[in-house]
C-alpha cells in the first residue's frame, strides 16, 4: 500500500512538472482580444498601408499600446497614424497628441518614438476602474518596407512582436499586392509564429490571407512573401542579386526545426496523456484496495460484537 501511494505521488509530480515546462505564464487578464484583424495594402513605391481592427475586452486599464521594433533593414519609418473607435458602429476619431505620455486622456492618441527608440502607438481608453468591450481601428503607413531584388520583391513584416502583452482568441489578416499576377505560383508565402498554430494561403492573384488561433502573449506573428519584382516601381531598398534560392534554403531549415518542435510537442502531449491514465489506474487500484480493507475491517468488527 505504501509503494502504491509513492507511485501515485511520483506520477502526479511528473504530470505537474511537464505541464509547467510545456506552458508559459500569460499576460494579465485585464485585456483580451476577441478578434484582431489586419488589412495590409502594398504600394508600388515600396510602402504599405496597414489597418488593424481590435475587438477587445478591457478592464482596469487606462491606455492601450502597440509597439514596433526599430529595424532599418525591415522598414524606414511609420507615419500617418490614426486611431478611431468603432464600438457600436460609431466612427469616433481620437484626438492626436504629439507628447509621449504614460497615461493618455480618454479618446486621445499618439504615434511617436518612445524612450527605447521604438515606434509606439498608444491611445487612452479611460477604463481605470471599469470594464467594457471596445472596438478600435488603427491605421498607419510603413515606408520602405519592400525590398526589391533581381528576381523577386520581398515583404518580411512582423505584424505582432514578441513584446505584445495581450492574448487573442483569433487573429486574421490579408495582404494585397499592388497588382494581380498571372499565376498564383508567382507568389511565395511563409508564416512564422512560435506556437505553430497558424495558416497562410495565397487566395487570389493579388491576395494573401493568414489566420492564427488562440494566440498567447509573448509570441510573435510575422509574414514573409516573395512576388514579381516588376510590381514595385521604386523603393530605396534595391539589391542587385537574386533572393529566391537563399529564402527557400532558409525557410526549409526553419520548417525542419518547426517540424521537430511539433514532434517534441506531440511526444510531450502523449507523455501527459499516458501519465494521466497511469495516475487514474493507480488511484483506482488504491481505491479498490482501500475499499476491500475497509470491508474486511467492518466484517471483523461485526464478528467481535
Amino acid at each position: 500500500m505504501k509503494n502504491l501511494k509513492k507511485i501515485v505521488l511520483v506520477l502526479t509530480f511528473v504530470i505537474l512538472n511537464i505541464i509547467l515546462l510545456s506552458t508559459k505564464s500569460q499576460a494579465s487578464g485585464d485585456l483580451y482580444l476577441n478578434r484582431l484583424e489586419f488589412y495590409a495594402d502594398i504600394n508600388s513605391d515600396g510602402s504599405m498601408n496597414v489597418t488593424e481592427m481590435w475587438d477587445i475586452d478591457i478592464s482596469n486599464t487606462n491606455t492601450l499600446y502597440k509597439t514596433f521594433k526599430t529595424d532599418k533593414e525591415k522598414y524606414l519609418e511609420i507615419n500617418n497614424v490614426e486611431v478611431t473607435e468603432i464600438t457600436n458602429d460609431e466612427n469616433k476619431k481620437l484626438k492626436k497628441t504629439n507628447e509621449l505620455l504614460w497615461h493618455l486622456d480618454k479618446d486621445s492618441y499618439y504615434g511617436l518614438k518612445n524612450d527605447n527608440g521604438d515606434f509606439e502607438i498608444a491611445w487612452g481608453v479611460g477604463l481605470d476602474n471599469g470594464k467594457e468591450t471596445r472596438k478600435y481601428k488603427i491605421s498607419y503607413r510603413v515606408n520602405d518596407v519592400i525590398s526589391k531584388y533581381n528576381d523577386y520583391a520581398e515583404l518580411y513584416w512582423q505584424f505582432i512582436g514578441a513584446d505584445f502583452e495581450i492574448d487573442a482568441k483569433k487573429i486574421t489578416g490579408s495582404i494585397k499586392l499592388p497588382e494581380k499576377v498571372g499565376n498564383k505560383e508567382e507568389i511565395k508565402v511563409w508564416g512564422h509564429t512560435e506556437d505553430l498554430n497558424g495558416e497562410i494561403y495565397v487566395t487570389d492573384l493579388d491576395k494573401i490571407e493568414f489566420e492564427i488561433n488562440n494566440f498567447r502573449s509573448g509570441r510573435y506573428a510575422e509574414i514573409r512573401t516573395l512576388f514579381p519584382t516588376e510590381l514595385i516601381n521604386e523603393t530605396n531598398k534595391v539589391y542587385n542579386k537574386e533572393i529566391l534560392g537563399a529564402v527557400i534554403n532558409e525557410e526549409t531549415k526553419w520548417a525542419d526545426e518547426a517540424n521537430e518542435k511539433r514532434r517534441k510537442n506531440e511526444i510531450i502531449n502523449l507523455v501527459i496523456t499516458l501519465s494521466v491514465i497511469l495516475v487514474g489506474i493507480a488511484l483506482s487500484i488504491y481505491s479498490i484496495k482501500k475499499a476491500i480493507k475497509l470491508s474486511k475491517e467492518v466484517k471483523e468488527n461485526k464478528k467481535y460484537k
